[in-house]
């Protein structure tokens, strides 16, 4: 599903565009090559690549994948694109050791089982393909680059992922801010209110133009208003608006 001129959906299972475990799955054509931001929890990671295909984008040209961060319906899939097609798999160093090992229980899994969100058979494959991101690092694609943002909170290596396109300003969030100012608050110890409420701040001012969360709607102008939305949340005492 083309979204803008640059930027593509090519997986979700909210949208039902591919597995239902997944999250959003964005790529940005960036001149001659392809970027994926997410990659899906990597149970039908071909139902991807056609979605890629039926847009005429050539998917030898995608070299590079940006996650989030590491819970399993956003960087399942890292192993498969890392393996397939030589991605080069970048990811929060707080995190990369959680996708490169696949430990159940650090990435929250066994808990997130238990509640529903996986199968009992599902299985998170280690991704070994790492390169280790810090807040303020630059991913250069073509002409374009993506600025890292970390903010932890949802999880302790959440990124957010900035970059300046022909339409417009867009910041890739995955489960750090959606549509409507609401936030990705978990009831597990690696979710942090605390550190959520200080690192969101660094998302003020950014002017972004549009918005893609890691799940649910993306609205392609006035995407700052719901960062704004989110970080005017954080400052009150009753806990924002969740995802969940």
């Amino acid at each position: 599903m083309r979204i803008t001129r640059h930027v593509y959906l090519v997986g979700s299972g909210h949208f039902g565009l591919s597995h239902a475990f997944d999250s959003s799955v964005y790529v940005v054509s960036c001149d001659d090559q392809l970027v994926m931001i997410d990659t899906g929890a990597g149970c039908e990671p071909e139902k991807i690549v056609e979605n890629i295909e039926k847009e005429n984008l050539e998917i030898e040209k995608l070299k590079t994948v940006l996650l989030t961060h590491s819970h399993a319906d956003h960087s399942g899939g890292a192993h498969f694109f890392s393996e397939n097609f030589g991605c080069d798999v970048f990811v929060s160093y707080l995190e990369s050791d959680l996708v490169g090992t696949a430990d159940e229980r650090l990435l929250g899994l066994d808990v997130a089982k238990k509640s529903g969100f996986y199968s009992f058979d599902y299985v998170f494959h280690p991704c070994k393909r790492i390169k280790r991101l810090s807040d303020g690092d630059v991913v250069r694609c073509g002409k374009h680059v993506f600025k890292a943002i970390h903010v932890p909170g949802h999880s302790p290596g959440s990124l957010c992922f900035l970059i300046d396109l022909p339409e417009g300003r867009a910041l890739f969030s995955g489960d750090t801010v959606f549509y409507d100012g609401v936030v990705g608050l978990l009831n597990i110890d690696t979710c942090d209110l605390s550190s959520y409420r200080k690192s969101i701040r660094k998302l003020d001012g950014l002017d972004v133009d549009m918005l893609f969360p890691g799940h649910g709607i993306f609205p392609v102008s006035r995407g700052q208003s719901h960062i704004d939305k989110a970080i005017d949340a954080m400052k009150r005492l009753q806990i924002p608006k969740n995802f969940i």
